[in-house]
């Protein structure tokens, strides 16, 4: 148990940050949505699957051109700024050491979290579990000064595009040859290329997998979750996630986060974020498209992926700011603060909701539906959550998660019911 910790307060809270955390979890449902309904490859290519009208397509392409990648950015972000804002008060009050040992006993149960999220509850793409990994590694990093915070994010999105620019050369060098010579390399890099993208016959029997039973869906999803978080983990997800907890880290300590600029700097930072963000994003799905969506096509997309998603990032944390500083819809700003109050909660129940929705042991909708039912069904999540979390917080003070995750931390049980 850690003694003397203080409880929570909405006072304790930035609103700005609930809105924008509650934006960021509904936001991730929009990419997430398509995960749990269609083929892993027709992630990657929208031919594969959900694309079988002009709605479905124009839901593809806005959702690849306005949002992959960038909610779980925004996500990341905070989580980064969090880091500092839940070990400050507790450093100056109890001192360093409580701070750090809150902190980590936190970040563990949210690893315990994020392996039964991607394990029990099949949700391959969890980030639970990477960003408490992450977490553990940049606390050390939370009392730098914002220019070096900036300094190494800047680092690592440079060396993550030049390393997928010498790869895509290197790849393209290698397609070329075996083009020209044929024979023993034409074979290579035929098997280079079904390591990487499944096989029409390995599609079937994972469509076959997710309408069969649970654990036709547990053997199926759990080698895929070993992979993403070892090997993948330790080559992409790690840097991924890190730069953007710097950022928010950087960004959280310059006050631009919690919205203590002027609305011009917000609208600036919409603007040119946007700009960037969806200038790269359109060049490259018109790329994907021109190319069938094939190999190397995606390899070359990852070039400018980073800063793409960067640029959308920023630009809706200027969006947000400009939102959250008008006088209107403020029972839309209320739910979407209630949302983010409920992050945790909300997120794992999105997954419970999907996978009963689309696997064969609930409804088996599971390649069923296109692009444009998805996110029809994704709304109906949306509102779901919104009216659910102000509800329940008009009663109860956390999350049905954030209670059990707060608890497990101090080592005890701590309120739930609102005192009237």
């Amino acid at each position: 148990m850690i003694s003397g910790m203080p409880p929570e307060t909405t006072h304790d809270r930035l609103i700005s940050l609930d809105i924008i955390r509650g934006c960021a979890v509904l936001g991730i449902l929009i990419v997430n949505i398509a995960g749990f309904a269609l083929p892993f490859s027709a992630l990657n290519n929208p031919t594969v699957a959900g694309v079988a009208s002009k709605m479905d397509y124009y839901a593809w392409y806005l959702t690849d051109l306005l949002v992959t990648n960038s909610m779980r950015g925004l996500f990341a972000m905070l989580f980064g700024a969090s880091i500092i804002l839940l070990t400050r008060k507790i450093e100056q009050q109890q001192g360093r050491a409580v701070a750090r040992a809150y902190f980590f006993r936190r970040n563990l149960f949210l690893l315990l979290f994020g392996l039964i999220h991607s394990y029990l509850l099949l949700m391959a793409g969890d980030v639970l579990f990477p960003y408490a990994l992450t977490g553990f590694m940049l606390y050390f990093l939370k009392d730098l000064r914002p220019r070096n915070l900036i300094f190494v994010f800047l680092i690592i999105i440079t060396l993550k595009s030049f390393i997928a620019y010498i790869s895509y050369i290197s790849l393209n060098d290698f397609w070329q040859m075996a083009q020209a010579k044929g024979g023993e390399i034409a074979l290579q890099w035929q098997a280079l290329i079904s390591e990487f993208s499944p096989s029409p016959q390995e599609t079937v029997k994972e469509i076959a997998a997710m309408k069969g039973s649970y654990l036709d869906n547990l053997f199926n999803v759990a080698p895929f979750v070993l992979f993403l978080q070892s090997y993948y983990f330790i080559t992409e997800f790690l840097w991924d996630v890190a730069s953007m907890m710097l950022l928010g880290m950087a960004l959280f300590k310059l006050g631009i986060l919690q919205g203590n600029y002027a609305r011009k700097f917000y609208l600036l930072l919409a603007i040119g974020g946007y700009a960037v963000g969806i200038m790269l994003n359109a060049d490259s799905l018109a790329y994907l498209e021109s190319h069938h969506f094939d190999f190397l096509s995606q390899q070359k997309a990852h070039i400018t992926a980073d800063l793409a998603r960067v640029g959308l990032t920023l630009g809706h944390l200027g969006l947000l700011h400009l939102f959250i500083s008008l006088d209107l819809l403020k029972w839309l700003k209320d739910a979407l603060a209630a949302v983010g109050r409920m992050a945790l909660s909300n997120y794992i129940m999105q997954t419970e909701i999907c996978i009963f929705l689309f696997y064969g042991f609930g409804f088996n909708l599971f390649n069923e539906l296109g692009r444009a039912d998805l996110l029809l069904i994704m709304g109906g999540i949306w509102i779901f959550q919104l009216v659910a979390s102000v509800f329940w917080l008009k009663y109860f003070s956390y999350g049905p998660l954030e209670w059990l995750w707060r608890s497990l931390t101090l080592g005890q049980r701590i309120a739930l019911k609102k005192t009237m």
